[in-house]
C-alpha cells in the first residue's frame, strides 16, 4: 500500500480563509498550480483563488458529470503542459465530487503523477468522493470507466465552506453518509435516522466527521478495492444505472439522489434475504426512512426518476458495471444495520421485486 494521504481538518473557528491555514500547518510548499471548480470564480468564499488566477495558476472547470469525460481531461493537460508544469510540482484540486474526479485523474497521470492536494468543497467529497484516491472519467455512457486508485498527498477538510451549500448539494452527501452508516456503523445510523428532514450541515459536523473517518477506516484496510472497500458499493449499482440512463434522456439526475434510490432497492433487496424479522424490520425501516429524507427535500426528482425507470434499460446498464464479474450483477448485501457482505449476486427477477417493494408506492 501506499503511503496514506496526509489529512488536515481545519477548526470551525479558524478566522482565515477557507483552506488558508492548511499552508501553515505542514512544511510542504503551497500548490504550484490549482485546478477548481468555476462557481468560486464568482463568488467570495475562497478570496485567496482570486490572487493565484491572477498569476495564471489555476485551471476553472465546471461541476457536473458533463466534465467528466477524456475530453476535457485532455483539456487540463494541455493546460499543464502549455504552462510547463512538471511533476515535481504538486496540483491542488478544490472542488465537489465531479471536479475532484476529474482534476485528480489528471494529476494522477500527468508525466506518471504530480503531487495531488484534495480540496473537497461539498458535503458529498467530505465524506466520500475527496477521500480513498478513486478518480477518472464517464466513458461511452458508463459511469466511472476510465480511472486509477491514486492516493492524494493531502486532504483538506474545512468544513466552513458546507455551511452554504444548496439544499441539493447537503442532500448528495447525506446520502452517501446515510450508506457509510448503514454498511459499518449502526451508532452513526441509529444519530441520523432521528432527522426526520436533512439537517443543516453546521447543525452535525461531528456527524460529518465520524462518516468521513468510516471511509478513511475501510481505505486504509482495503485501498486497491480488493475485499471490504467493495462495500462502499452500496446502492450504487442501481444508482450509477439510473444516472446513466438520466444521462441518455439528457437529464441531470444528482448523484446523492440517485445513491438514495438505489440504496432503497439494495435494503428491501437484503430484507427478503434476512431470516430474522426483527433484522428485516430495520433494513425495510431502513428503506423508509431514506425516502422520507428523499420526497421531503426533492420531490420532483424522484418522480421523475421513478416514473422515467425502464427496468429492462437499468438492468442492461447494471450488467455493465464495472464491479461486475463473470458470474453476474454484484451487489452489496446487508445482513443487518452495519453488516454487509460484498460480491452477492444480484438476479434480474429479484432486482425487479426489489425495485417494485422499494418505488412501486412512489
Amino acid at each position: 500500500m501506499h503511503p496514506k494521504p496526509t489529512y488536515i481538518s481545519i477548526p470551525a473557528g479558524s478566522t482565515k480563509g477557507a483552506f488558508e491555514d492548511a499552508w501553515h500547518t505542514t512544511v510542504q510548499a503551497l500548490p504550484d498550480w490549482y485546478i477548481v471548480d468555476e462557481f468560486f470564480q464568482n463568488n467570495n468564499n475562497i478570496p485567496w483563488i482570486e490572487d493565484v488566477h491572477a498569476q495564471g495558476r489555476v485551471y476553472w472547470l465546471k461541476a457536473g458529470e458533463l466534465s467528466k469525460t477524456l475530453a476535457e481531461v485532455e483539456n487540463i493537460l494541455t493546460w499543464l503542459t502549455q504552462n510547463n508544469a512538471n511533476r515535481q510540482q504538486s496540483v491542488a484540486v478544490i472542488g465537489g465530487g465531479t471536479v475532484l474526479d476529474a482534476g485528480l485523474f489528471a494529476a494522477s497521470i500527468y508525466q506518471r503523477g504530480m503531487q495531488k492536494w484534495s480540496l473537497p468543497t461539498t458535503l458529498l467529497a467530505a465524506v466520500d468522493a475527496g477521500i480513498g484516491g478513486k478518480n477518472g472519467v464517464n466513458f461511452m455512457g458508463f459511469k466511472n470507466y476510465i480511472g486509477t486508485i491514486t492516493q492524494p498527498d493531502f486532504v483538506v477538510s474545512d468544513f466552513r465552506v458546507l455551511d452554504s451549500l444548496e439544499a441539493v448539494d447537503v442532500l448528495n452527501g447525506w446520502m452517501e453518509m446515510a450508506k457509510h452508516a448503514l454498511i459499518a456503523d449502526p451508532a452513526l445510523w441509529d444519530s441520523m435516522k432521528q432527522f426526520g428532514t436533512i439537517p443543516p450541515t453546521k447543525t452535525v459536523h461531528i456527524l460529518i466527521h465520524e462518516a468521513a473517518a468510516i471511509k478513511k477506516r475501510i481505505v486504509e484496510a482495503d485501498e486497491y478495492e480488493s475485499g471490504l472497500r467493495k462495500t462502499l458499493n452500496f446502492g450504487h449499482t442501481v444508482g450509477h444505472a439510473l444516472e446513466s440512463a438520466a444521462a441518455s434522456r439528457s437529464e441531470n439526475l444528482p448523484h446523492g439522489i440517485a445513491v438514495g434510490l438505489g440504496m432503497m432497492v439494495s435494503l428491501h433487496w437484503s430484507a427478503d434475504q434476512a431470516a430474522d424479522p426483527g433484522i428485516q424490520r430495520e433494513l425495510v425501516d431502513a428503506a423508509h426512512c431514506i425516502k422520507r429524507w428523499l420526497t421531503r427535500a426533492v420531490p420532483a426528482y424522484v418522480q421523475i426518476a421513478v416514473n422515467a425507470a425502464d427496468l429492462d434499460a437499468l438492468w442492461a446498464f447494471m450488467e455493465m458495471d464495472k464491479k461486475n464479474d463473470t458470474n453476474g450483477v454484484q451487489e452489496v448485501r446487508l445482513t443487518d444495520i452495519g453488516q454487509a457482505e460484498w460480491n452477492q449476486l444480484l438476479s434480474r427477477s429479484a432486482f425487479g421485486t426489489s425495485w417494485s417493494s422499494a418505488h412501486g408506492g412512489v
